[in-house]
């Protein structure tokens, strides 16, 4: 019965390290071993021989493969983590965004040449003004904040006077003709 428990065990353990993000993870670790040529001079090492990076490879998974109970969570974690930072990063680079604009200027459609000034986030000593777009019409608008502490804390649910949302946190698009393909030209920062 204990080989019979011990086989599965191990079992998993080669599986988990042949498929899903455990072989990604053990590569992630090999390539950092390895190091780049700037991290090794600063650190004043060879870099590392592929024998002993083999050995570092092999060593990495029978250790996982024996102690797969005590990784396996972490590691899906940490992929799960990465996944959606890669996915954010996708949908941010998307278009324009406030968070990506800085100052005042102008939003310029590159399919209907429609163009628009724009505040995306200024400030004075006391008072802040951040950008938003109604999903709904498309209309820029800008919020002013007495306080520059209370700019970040403007509520969440701003509602256009067409009734649509104002939105800070989604991609910008051309209110003429509702394309995505835009530039902004800033004008001036503060």
């Amino acid at each position: 019965m204990l080989e019979l428990f011990l086989s599965i065990y191990l079992g998993i353990g080669f599986l988990l390290v042949a498929v899903g993000p455990v072989p990604e993870r053990i590569a992630r670790e090999v390539k950092d071993a390895r190091g780049t040529l700037l991290s090794n001079f600063v650190l004043k090492r060879e870099q590392p021989s592929e024998v002993k990076l083999l050995f570092f490879r092999i060593a990495i998974s029978i250790g996982f493969i024996i102690l797969w109970p005590f990784f396996t969570w972490g590691i899906i974690k940490d992929h799960k983590d990465r996944n959606t930072v890669s996915d954010n990063l996708k949908e941010k680079s998307n278009g324009l965004w406030f968070s990506y604009m800085g100052g005042h200027g102008t939003v310029i459609c590159q399919d209907c040449d429609h163009s628009e000034e724009v505040t995306s986030f200024i400030h004075g000593f006391d008072a802040s003004s951040s950008g938003f777009q109604c999903q709904g019409c498309g209309k820029f608008s800008s919020i002013t904040s007495e306080e520059l502490a209370k700019a970040n804390q403007l509520p969440k649910n701003l509602l256009c006077e067409c009734g649509g949302n104002l939105e800070r946190e989604k991609v910008i698009f051309c209110p003429n003709c509702e394309s995505k393909n835009l530039i902004y030209e800033m004008q001036y920062i503060t």
